[in-house]
């Protein structure tokens, strides 16, 4: 019997309404943050990690050579306590950066980064761009294009997953204006080699800069339905805070906008990322400049992680954040481990992994 259907069964007629009995079950508590920090790779940034089927890790990050930029490719046997570095994805001069890996079968991966071409003045033209992997990312090929577009107002931050039906949906970022960045996604019904046009999900009626996603699958426990959950950073004070959004049909609408963390004002908090736990509690981590002194985003960044419970009729319940790594410490990332464990990633000196638990019923 699911956890769900417990709290329903032991909730009695009379002592409070059903999401009052389901919310107080549930009520947030706070994870646990290891201290058992360890490289992923001497250098680079932007560390993304992906769960294989044989349970091994993929990790990609960027690593600088002067002005060549190359997407590296590692590897874990030992879920994430070792990396050893496996593969390049791509090579460039260009802006190459922003990976995302997704396994579409077994040792078939995928890659999508943004690839934005540099000229004198600045950009001249940006892309999302898919590379494949039949080996499990030891070797890399181009595969598509998925999105792109001329300059001015960019393309960033791709972020993919696999819906109900097998497909791959890619959601990303988009810039309509200096003020106006939305969240748009692209569908591919056969693994990656073409996309569908863009269209844009979340957005189109705040003039906010939403952007970074993170997109995670949970459980509504009063509505008793699969949900997603996706968190962004968005712009509504001013500086950046950290707002949700909820789909109950596999990413085909969106509702529900609600805060994940507002810091104080005049800080910022961003880059979020999100993963579920097996009883369908959440975690989120983000960078904050929250406890600095001095504001110059992104400088002077900490990561935080906030839990959540599991959605109660589309609201969520955070809890207060806790430091995962210090200033100053850059694009976190995270990756279930098992149903009670995440591996968080993050720049602090060069790509970094630690571990965090959350307790569950």
């Amino acid at each position: 019997m699911s956890f769900a259907r417990k709290v329903l069964e032991h909730f009695r007629p009379g002592g409070g309404s059903q999401q009052q009995a389901i919310s107080e079950a549930y009520s947030p508590s706070q994870g646990i943050v290891h201290d058992d920090e360890r490289l992923l790779s001497r250098s680079g940034t932007y560390p993304r990690l992906a769960r294989l089927h044989d349970g091994s890790i993929l990790a990609g990050y960027t690593r600088f050579e002067g002005n060549l930029r190359i997407l590296e490719i590692a590897r874990s046997h030992d879920s994430g306590q070792t990396f050893a570095k496996i593969g390049e994805v791509t090579r460039s001069r260009g802006d190459t950066d922003n990976i995302f890996l997704l396994e579409i079968a077994p040792n078939t991966v995928l890659a999508a980064f943004r690839n934005h071409d540099l000229g004198p003045g600045g950009y001249t033209y940006f892309r999302i761009t898919v590379c494949r992997s039949q080996d499990g990312g030891r070797s890399w090929h181009y595969l598509s294009q998925a999105a792109e577009k001329k300059a001015p107002l960019g393309l960033w931050e791709p972020f993919m997953r696999i819906g109900r039906g097998g497909e791959v949906q890619m959601t990303f970022s988009q810039e309509f204006a200096r003020d106006d960045q939305r969240t748009m996604m692209v569908v591919s019904y056969d693994q990656g080699r073409s996309w569908t046009k863009p269209r844009c999900i979340e957005g189109a009626n705040n003039r906010f800069r939403d952007g970074m996603t993170g997109i995670t699958e949970t459980f509504d426990q009063m509505l008793q339905k699969p949900v997603l959950v996706m968190v962004f950073e968005t712009t509504r004070y001013g500086p950046f805070n950290i707002e949700a959004v909820l789909s109950y049909d596999d990413g085909k609408t969106w509702g529900h906008r609600q805060e994940v963390y507002n810091p104080p004002r005049g800080h910022n908090a961003g880059a979020p990322q999100i993963c579920s736990f097996g009883d369908g509690s959440l975690a989120v981590v983000f960078m904050t400049d929250d406890q600095s002194r001095q504001v110059s985003w992104h400088q002077n960044a900490a990561i935080r992680v906030v839990f959540s419970t599991p959605p109660v009729n589309g609201q969520l319940q955070w809890s207060q954040p806790a430091q995962v790594s210090p200033a100053s410490s850059f694009w976190p990332g995270i990756l279930p481990l098992d149903h009670r464990t995440a591996l968080v990633t993050y720049d602090h000196g060069g790509p970094k992994v630690k571990s965090l638990s959350w307790p569950g019923p």
